[in-house]
This record gives structure tokens, sequence and C-alpha cells, in this order.
């Protein structure tokens, strides 16, 4: 196993891939979650807008946890799902599943060493966004003339514990579609037609029909959305980001969240020991 995992970081730490898409989020977050308020704040005229101030708010120090947290249930989950199916979809592309799987170890330990390592990326790149969004924060105070104090320490560790489960379940789905449809284009078309299309119909009607309940609790998007929406983000019908909801408790959440993580995994690995690759 450690062999295998040893591989993987080397394979990704030489990839541009997370790095290219930890610097796109980074810049997702900061731009879209800070610096587009931030600038619709100052467009704003205070005499006609008084409540101009709301925003200015949620781009400070103080609310940068639950701001950063807030991208993640819609924008952040579609990337870090094209990170996963890259990972395992590139593997086809290349040709190269019959050299790892005849010269080094077993398939099993190859593709958990590659949700390993996808899964450790994908946190990195959690932590990145969220230190751009601190930085990006610090920088609009010090221009408003706002405080610097930023939330406690227990409520960053909340916010990037959120956002890492996830950014790891959404990997690994990611990398699950790589695996079933031998291949990164198909993997990434059908998992944000699903995530970002099918998932949020499938919510809407629930809220109208009764019975499609429960299929909204076990959705992805669902599932994140809460998560965040625990922690005090603001929801969706309030006027927050897309996509942060709070049909389901925290506990709910994670249980979802590492039900889709564990399922990802399981079904890569069963598919994997099956398959001919020739």
């Amino acid at each position: 196993m450690m062999p295998a995992l040893a591989s993987e970081g080397y394979l990704l730490r030489n990839r541009p891939l997370p790095y290219v898409l930890g610097a796109a989020w980074t810049a997702m977050v900061v731009g879209f979650a800070f610096v587009v308020p931030y600038a619709i704040y100052l467009a704003l005229d205070p005499a006609t807008n008084p409540d101009r101030g709301g925003l200015l708010q949620i781009v400070l120090p103080g609310e940068v946890h639950r701001t950063a947290l807030g991208s993640y249930p819609m924008f952040g989950g579609a990337v870090m799902l094209i990170l996963g199916a890259l990972v395992t979809g590139s593997e086809d592309r290349w040709g190269t599943w019959k050299v790892r799987f005849t010269q080094g170890p077993s398939r099993s330990s190859v593709m958990t060493a590659k949700f390993v390592a996808a899964g450790l990326a994908a946190c990195l790149m959690a932590l990145v966004a969220l230190l751009g969004a601190i930085a990006a924060s610090l920088l609009i105070a010090t221009l408003a003339g706002a405080s610097l104090s930023l939330p406690t320490i227990p409520a960053l560790l909340t916010s990037l514990g959120a956002a890492t489960l996830i950014a790891v379940a959404w990997t690994s789905v990611g990398m699950a579609l790589g695996v079933i449809f031998k291949g990164a284009t198909v993997a990434i078309a059908v998992g944000l037609i699903w995530t970002l299309a099918l998932e949020n119909l499938l919510s809407g009607l629930a809220g109208i029909l009764p019975a499609l309940e429960p299929v909204r609790a076990l959705l992805l998007s669902t599932a994140s959305g809460s998560l965040v929406g625990s922690t005090g983000a603001p929801l969706q019908g309030a006027g927050g980001t897309p996509g942060v909801v709070d049909h389901l408790s925290a506990g709910q959440s994670v249980v979802v969240l590492v039900g889709y993580t564990v399922a990802a995994l399981a079904i890569s690995n069963w598919l994997m020991l099956r398959r001919d690759i020739t």
C-alpha cells in the first residue's frame, strides 16, 4: 500500500492538474465570494441603498469562514468532481492501467492509493482556498477601514473540516465516474449534468412532491449544502449562496458524504478487479 501511495503522490505532484484546478478554485472563491460583492458594495449609492452594508459584512474577516464555505455546495463540488474524473479517466487515455497493474502492487492497493492521494490533494486545495479567502477579507477590511478580527480557531477549523469533507466526497464521485466510463470527458459531462442539473431539479420537485423527500435526502448536493447551512452560512432561500440549504442536519450530511466516498471507492475497486485491462 505504501509504495502505491508514494507512486500516486509522485504522479500528482508532477502533474499540472492539481495546481491548475487549485489555483482556479482559489481564484473563484476570492473573486466571486469576496471581490465581486465588495465591488458591488462600492458601486451602490448609500443614499438609495441603505442595506448595502450587508454586502460589506459578508466579506469581512469575521464572516470569512462562512462566506468561503458557502461556495462549495454547487461550484466547489463541480471543480472537485472534475479533479477526480481526470485523475482516474486519464489513465485510460494514456493506456497506463496495464503497466500499473502488472508491474506494481495489487489493483485494490493501486485504486485505494489513488483515492487517498486525490483526497489529500482535495484537502490541500480546500486549505489554500481558505487561506486565499482570509487574505482577501483582510485586504477588503483594510481598504474599508473595518475590523480585522478573524473568527475563532475552532470556527475556522470547522469551516475547513466541512470544506474538506465536501471536497473529498465530490472528488471520490468524480473518480468513480472516471472508472465507470473509462475516460474523463464522458465522466465529467455525466457528473456535471447529474449534480448541477438533475439533482437541483429533484431537490426542487421534493419541495412540491413530499414523496421525493427521501430521494432528496440522499443527494450529494443536498448533503453538501446542508452541511454548509449547519455552520450558520446564509441559506439560499434567505439570499445566500445557491446550493446552501437546511434539508439535513449536520450529522445526517456527514453520513451521506462519507457514504458517497466509501461507495465510490468500493465501486471503483469492484470494477477494476473484474475488468479486463488490455
